[in-house]
């Protein structure tokens, strides 16, 4: 027989048993269940399934107030900005300014210096030259002369190594890890090499008109194993372009000449190749674009016809930006973006006369040194307003917020209002 448990008040009176209570779930007040027992379990059950029911109702109030902040953030326009910040500097009238890897590039014809964000010298580097070019790859910086024969190659660390060309320099490409692509002239005959940042070549390619066409522009990857070479040749009196990718790895070893893959574009000048990372390139031409995707062998996957006569050419890792010229009441630009898989992600009509475009996460900065325009991958501006100063370079920083303004004696960190 069950024991039968008596409970009473502070006053004495025995409490009225509630088993048929609905209000108490059927337990007495008072009364003590077994682990083992039916109603334990169930109440235990009923217990979870209000906890894990007060966890979902407040993840989802934490997730709609999250994205109804995002959303908000999104859709704000900023009207002004605050310099947080402010490093001046002796100025060089002739000076040009880049940035790299975080830290900003001060070049000129005598020479080269580099600065970190709190305005600290990481190197100076003097040379001569008649008209400076510079490529930048991450970390490591290429600074030659055109139509000269000497390259410096440097990273944050200082001077990494130089290449003496021996042939005037026409082009040339930097990879992350110091290696250089170089279009060399020599008369009727032009050359394709590349080099370490010892100055030792690694490889050379003799072109001509007749045999590969003209190379017109080379990309090297991240990593400095693949280069992209689009040629330029005529055939019965048509203009013909190829895009030829080497492979300078294991893969390419087994190919003729390095050669993993190309493309020929009849009736096509492809002026433009490029590299967005190890896996993907693109290729511009007067009437086309061609995306290529590949570490070792990259493959044509996405192609366009183009109509329209491309005014300039942006990209970075994740995006590629062609500007046409709208020529409307409305906008005098139109800035069309794809990504990587060759989808058209954004439109952008304009006017500002810009000196340079650049994306910073979803974000498109349009600028030149007295104006700019910063609006999200739909299009929505988000700042639309005139400088301080004369702006020389506009460098994004990890907020999407905040902006380093390059002046010719100063820098300022602002953060948009």
């Amino acid at each position: 027989m069950a024991e039968i448990y008596e409970f009473k008040d502070r006053n004495g009176n025995t409490i009225k048993d509630d088993h048929d209570n609905p209000d108490t779930g059927g337990i007495a007040q008072g009364e003590v269940l077994s682990p083992d027992t039916d109603d334990y379990k169930k109440r235990i059950a009923r217990h979870r399934r209000v906890i894990l029911y007060r966890i979902l109702i407040v993840t989802a109030v934490i997730v709609a107030i999250g994205i109804a902040a995002f959303i908000n953030f999104e859709r704000t326009v900023y009207k002004d900005y605050t310099v947080l910040d402010t490093i001046k500097y002796a100025e060089v009238t002739t000076a040009n300014y880049r940035e790299f890897n975080n830290n900003i590039l001060r070049y000129s014809t005598d020479g080269a210096s580099a600065f970190n964000m709190q305005d600290n010298m990481l190197w100076n580097q003097t040379y001569e030259m008649q008209s400076p070019i510079v490529d930048i790859c991450n970390d490591y910086v290429g600074i030659g002369d055109y139509k000269g024969t000497r390259i410096y190659i440097l990273n944050s660390k200082g001077l990494q190594g130089e290449i003496d060309t021996t042939l005037p320099i026409q082009s040339f490409r930097v990879s992350g890890n110091g290696i250089v692509a170089v279009i060399l002239e020599e008369n009727e005959v032009t050359w394709v090499r590349l080099y370490n940042k010892e100055g030792e070549i690694i490889a050379s390619d003799r072109t001509t008109m007749a045999k590969s066409g003209y190379p017109v522009s080379i990309a090297l990857s991240d990593t400095g194993m693949i280069m992209a070479v689009s040629y330029l040749k005529i055939e019965t009196g048509e203009m013909v372009s190829s895009v030829a990718f080497y492979n300078f790895g294991n893969v390419g070893q087994n190919e003729i000449d390095n050669l993993v893959s190309g493309y020929n574009y009849e009736d096509s000048v492809v002026s433009y190749v490029e590299f967005m990372n190890d896996r993907s390139a693109f290729a511009v031409g007067d009437n086309r674009l061609a995306i290529f995707r590949g570490n070792q062998k990259p493959e044509c996957i996405f192609e366009t016809p183009i109509e329209e006569d491309i005014k300039s050419v942006f990209h970075n890792e994740e995006y590629i930006g062609l500007v046409f010229v709208e020529g409307t009441s409305e906008a005098t630009y139109r800035l069309d973006v794809y990504n990587t898989s060759g989808e058209l992600v954004s439109s952008k009509p304009f006017s500002l006369e810009y000196s340079d475009i650049i994306f910073h996460g979803e974000r498109i900065v349009i600028y030149n040194s007295n104006e700019c325009i910063i609006c999200n991958m739909d299009g929505m501006e988000k700042y639309n307003g005139d400088f301080d100063t004369s702006v020389i370079e506009v460098v994004p920083t990890s907020s999407t917020l905040r902006y380093l303004l390059v002046s010719g004696n100063k820098t300022e960190k602002i953060q948009l209002k």
